[in-house]
């Protein structure tokens, strides 16, 4: 279960790379879905093209994850 991938933010192509930044910067390995589609066809992975771009990290690291995302959503 620990080794789960699960998503922990949607947003813009900028704001979830920032994202996975903050994240990696704080020992949590993350990665991008939908990266490429998110930014040419938004559409195609969101219903109506809102918040596209996936973070996904392992789910053994999701409260750690939650509190720096919500820093960060704080900070904006």
């Amino acid at each position: 279960m620990d080794s789960e991938l699960i998503v922990v933010f949607k947003g813009t192509a900028g704001d979830s790379e920032i994202v996975k930044e903050i994240l990696n910067d704080n020992g949590i390995m993350a990665g991008l879905k939908n990266q490429l589609m998110g930014t040419i066809a938004p559409w195609h992975v969101s219903s109506g093209g809102f918040d596209p771009v996936e973070v996904e990290i392992l789910a053994k690291d999701k409260a750690k994850a939650l509190e720096l995302i919500d820093e960060y959503n704080r900070s904006k």
